[in-house]
């Protein structure tokens, strides 16, 4: 009989059956969609993925390197014409996609029309048939409304074609690469070892601090918490003020949560790099860093991490297969709605996770009605839990006019008390109505020794700098102009002079507004939405040495606000402010919230009607949290060339940049509207490295970024 491969020979010179590549795949997706009880749907797609490499033509492709057969869509028009299969209907979608990534309904259609006289497909069929049982169960306790819920239906294929994917991946790379396929963690976990070593480290924490009113409150916030993790899962929120210990709380929680219901995996999906790094580093230090998977843009690879670690953890990026997975908002939901394998890969182990979303009001309200139904699904479908976490809760709550979440759970008893207690600061609000000139701004900055202030737009953040250093020495300035490596040299020289109790000024951005561990006297914010004010505030007393901090609310003279949400955010913002009381609460957000999202559209670019008509590749198009209107830009001149981790030199006579190159050299980015950068080419402000890598060499300073005169900088940045 002859002898069918899936796969060329390995370094071992073994090639790869097919029979036992099918069987493999089929196991590995079973075992991953059995955690939603549809373990019996991904072994028939497991079984039918390869289908097509049952062809004569593609066997010679393998064998004798002749020219390639797509063998895809061979399965897939197989499952479409045999309707004793059930869900027969969708299976295409994962078998067709397989390698391409999920497309379009009318593509495939048309796609498996075209190609279901076709020779290969034939032979395939015919071979498969002499080779392969297909057995098929019913699955039981199917707990999904996928004939009436279009959305649900669409969820179950995005969550099917993952378990394949993966399987598939991982069965390839056994055969090729044992070596690498036996540093995966393939789902051994040990959620309760993690649990009693974080509550052991806590406990300690909490004896050896300092007898305080803010330690007490802490702990009482921790104990409280942790006395309601033992529940099935659900929505819970998380709403604790700046200084509430959440970052550790929240960990708790979800491990202790994880542990009581035999769950996987905790997953922190947080909005911004730097609370990334500072939040991935405090687990590191609770839980070892074996444990955690650190993934976005910026992380690199430390290199004198054992490389054994090493490539383990690069190794999780790919599936999210680690027990605590600290990644980006953009990551975690651009994956979510994504049509590629790649992303799509890691989307069955979202199942049984319990998944803490931290500074969850930065959520973008314009694709928050496709983002809230997909979450509904994970809680409804998959056994996952979710926990809002934040100082300044938005208003997730199902209502009229909202299709909202029904019973979100408050894991803090009595917010606004906490609030009260744990107010560090006092709001003066009397700069709203007669507004301030810059050198206004900068007088009341200089009657005290150290001040932040955190400004709307960047060329705002540079005019106030300008006035501030022609008065003042130790005037610092942080804004997205400058590249994230000279950003994180000035916040340390910041913390340094206000360790040390120097004067010092600081102007930002509202980059600095969520997590970043500073802590002023006074702060001064212009007049902004009703969150970023409040989160602002959080760099004010931080650490509480002082009775109260101050915070000044101003409108600028020269109020120039970002178009779109954010202005009609800052709008809406005028109406909660009346009272700085007020500010001091967690409920004055559900009210203003509530207010914002009835006047903004939701579903913006209409994802939920894209996905209820199975238009993957629109879908992925068209959800983008971080808009693809720019493109990255190294900064190289003759100031900081000596700084580069890489030698861009070897990169251009290579003509190639690898994933670690490009990694590495991510600090020293900057973000250019793509529809500008012919214009700087021309003017050789900018050469191309590579086709689409860029490099800067006009005017760059390290304290205030990119300098471009004669032009209108705001037009080229966004």
């Amino acid at each position: 009989m002859e002898k069918f491969i899936a796969h060329t020979e390995n370094d071992k010179g073994e090639t790869h059956e097919l029979k036992d590549h099918i069987y493999s795949t089929a196991n590995k997706a079973k075992k991953f969609a059995d955690k939603w009880s549809m373990g019996d749907l991904a072994y028939t797609s497991g079984l039918l993925h390869d289908l097509g490499k049952y062809s004569d033509q593609f066997q010679n492709y393998l064998k004798n390197n002749s020219s390639g057969v797509e063998h895809a869509i061979a399965g897939a028009i197989f499952a479409k014409k045999d309707k004793s299969i059930k869900f027969s209907n969708i299976l295409p979608f994962f078998i067709a996609g397989h390698h391409a990534g999920l497309h379009n309904l009318t593509d495939l259609k048309n796609s498996l029309k075209e190609k279901a006289n076709k020779d290969f497909v034939k032979s395939s069929i015919n071979n498969f048939g002499n080779n392969i049982k297909l057995e098929y169960k019913d699955n039981e306790n199917i707990n999904f409304d996928i004939k009436n819920d279009r959305l649900e239906l669409e969820f179950l294929m995005r969550m099917m074609f993952s378990s394949l994917v993966d399987a598939d991946y991982l069965d390839t790379e056994k055969h090729f690469d044992l070596n690498k396929y036996s540093l995966r963690n393939l789902n051994n976990y040990d959620i309760e070892g993690l649990w009693n070593k974080f509550s052991e480290n806590q406990n300690k924490l909490m004896e050896e601090a300092e007898k305080s009113k803010l330690n007490d409150i802490r702990n009482n916030i921790y104990d409280s918490v942790l006395n309601k993790a033992e529940q099935k899962n659900k929505f819970f929120s998380l709403t604790v003020p700046t200084g509430g210990g959440k970052t550790r709380t929240g960990l708790g929680f979800a491990l202790k949560h994880a542990k009581f219901n035999n769950m996987d995996r905790v997953i922190v999906v947080i909005p911004y790099t730097n609370i990334i790094e500072q939040t991935a580093k405090t687990y590191k230090e609770i839980l070892g860093e074996e444990n955690i998977l650190e993934h976005h843009s910026n992380f690199d690879f430390s290199e004198d991490e054992a490389e054994y670690n090493k490539e383990k953890i690069k190794l999780a990026t790919e599936n999210w297969d680690m027990p605590v997975v600290v990644t980006t908002s953009v990551q975690f939901f651009e994956s979510l709605f994504s049509h590629k394998t790649s992303k799509l890969r890691k989307l069955h182990n979202l199942a049984n996770s319990t998944i803490i979303f931290d500074e969850v009001q930065t959520l973008p309200p314009e694709y928050l009605n496709s983002i809230l139904q997909v979450l509904k699904q994970l809680v409804k479908n998959y056994n996952s839990a979710i926990v809002f976490s934040t100082a300044t809760q938005p208003a997730f709550g199902d209502r009229d006019k909202f299709n909202g979440i029904k019973n979100i759970e408050e894991l803090v008893p009595d917010t606004d008390n906490l609030f009260r207690n744990l107010a560090r600061v006092e709001y003066d609000l009397s700069y709203i109505e007669k507004k301030l000139s810059w050198n206004q701004v900068a007088e009341l900055m200089l009657e005290e020794k150290q001040a932040l202030a955190v400004l709307n737009t960047k060329d705002d953040a540079k005019k106030l700098y300008s006035i501030l250093s022609d008065n003042s020495k130790n005037v610092y300035h942080l804004s997205t102009y400058m590249c994230s490596a000279h950003r994180k040299i000035i916040l340390n020289e910041v913390k340094e002079k206000l360790n040390n109790n120097e004067s010092c000024y600081l102007i930002s951005t509202q980059l600095i507004e969520a997590g970043v561990d500073i802590d002023f006297p006074m702060v001064l914010r212009a007049m902004a939405p009703l969150d970023s004010i409040v989160q602002a505030a959080g760099r004010c007393n931080r650490e509480n040495k002082l009775d109260k901090g101050k915070v000044i609310v101003f409108t600028p003279k020269e109020n120039k606000l970002p178009k779109g949400i954010y202005k009609t955010a800052t709008d809406k913002s005028k109406l909660f402010l009346n009272d700085p009381e007020q500010l001091l609460t967690a409920e004055i957000f559900l009210g203003y919230f509530d207010t914002l999202y009835k006047d903004v559209n939701l579903d913006k670019k209409k994802i939920n009607e894209s996905r209820k008509s199975f238009k993957f590749r629109e879908v992925s198009r068209q959800f983008k949290i971080i808009p693809d209107d720019t493109v990255n830009v190294i900064i190289e001149n003759n100031d900081i060339i000596d700084q580069l981790p890489v030698n861009l030199n070897v990169i251009k006579n290579k003509e190639f940049i690898s994933r670690e190159e490009w990694r590495k050299l991510q600090p020293y980015l900057i973000s250019i509207r793509k529809y500008k950068v012919n214009d700087l080419l021309k003017d050789g402000i900018l050469y191309e490295l590579l086709e689409d890598v860029y490099v800067w060499t006009g005017k760059y300073d390290e304290k205030e970024g990119i300098m471009l005169d004669g032009y209108n900088t705001s037009d080229f940045l966004p």
